[in-house]
């Protein structure tokens, strides 16, 4: 406009008004761009020239700015203040963090010695009960080995069978009379005749031995209790029939020239059949009673 004097900004005036943000920069373009606004006084309706109004922005924005920047320090000096006041704190749960990890790491150390040590001791106690297996395996077997020799298991297989006669003649025998007193005291199997003849079958090699079907033991004897026979504590009577296993022919023989079979066969008074010897493809004989053990014990002085 003609006669208007337009004001050169000055250098601050120019770093004020491109400090403005964008978004109000690209508003006032626009408001350029619409009609009217070459006009000085179209957005002004009191006539204020443009160039007093972005004065006065300017300054409202360099206003803000100390304050925005007071506002930013308070951030700052709080932030600092309570990084300042948390760092020990923190220093103290280090620490504390610390330490857990070190006594962790000691009480690991200290529970791995612990499982070697108690891996050490399982392996130990798995090689003493393997020990104690095969033990337990031997003595099984030797006792298993020993048990019909001892009687106490029942045997079976061939041997052979002396069957021992008195005289006839007297009373029968009855279960409560066994050997009638009639008959004669001098032509009577005692029993030390019995005795002698399963000795000599035990001699002869005989595995097992039974009498009667009573069967002996290293703890059985063959013994007179008054007039009766007894086998162990069994009362035997005539015919005494004594089984034995073992090699038939080997014992036959034996037994056939032994000097006990020919004293029974010539006593006085003996039967044609005092003593009959046969070979039996198989014998039975039953397991003799459980022994009764007696431990021996100190007498503590």
């Amino acid at each position: 406009m003609p006669g208007v004097h337009v004001p050169t900004p000055t250098t601050l005036e120019q770093v004020v008004a491109t400090a403005l943000d964008p978004a109000y920069t690209r508003r006032a373009a626009r408001c350029r761009d619409r009609p009217g606004a070459d006009d000085p006084g179209a957005d002004d309706p009191g006539g204020e020239h443009p160039g007093r109004e972005r004065r006065r922005h300017g300054r409202l924005r360099g206003a803000r700015m100390p304050l925005a920047l007071l506002l930013i320090g308070l951030l700052v000096a709080l932030t600092a203040r309570q990084a300042a006041e948390s760092a020990p704190a923190r220093e103290r749960l280090r620490v504390a963090l610390g330490d857990a990890y070190e006594t962790r790491t000691a009480d690991r150390t200290t529970l791995a010695g612990d499982v070697r040590e108690l891996a050490a001791a399982v392996g130990g106690l798995r090689e003493r009960q393997r020990a104690a297996d095969d033990l337990w395996d031997t003595a099984t077997a030797r006792i298993a080995a020993l048990a019909v020799p001892a009687g106490l298991a029942a045997a079976r297989g061939p041997g052979v069978r002396v069957t021992l006669t008195d005289p006839p003649g007297g009373p029968s025998a009855d279960a409560g009379n066994p050997r009638p007193a009639e008959r004669a005291a001098d032509s009577r199997l005692a029993d030390h005749d019995l005795a002698d003849m399963v000795n000599l079958l035990w001699s002869a090699g005989a595995e097992a031995v039974a009498v009667n079907g009573v069967r002996l033991t290293g703890l059985s004897a063959v013994r007179a209790a008054g007039e009766v026979i007894l086998v162990g504590l069994s009362p035997v009577e005539a015919p005494y029939v004594v089984e034995a296993i073992g090699d038939p022919a080997g014992l036959v023989a034996r037994v056939a020239s032994a000097a006990a079979t020919i004293r029974l066969r010539t006593r006085v008074g003996a039967p044609p059949d005092a003593v009959v010897i046969a070979r039996v493809d198989e014998v039975s004989l039953p397991a003799g009673p459980d022994p009764n053990l007696r431990y021996a014990r100190g007498s503590g002085s």
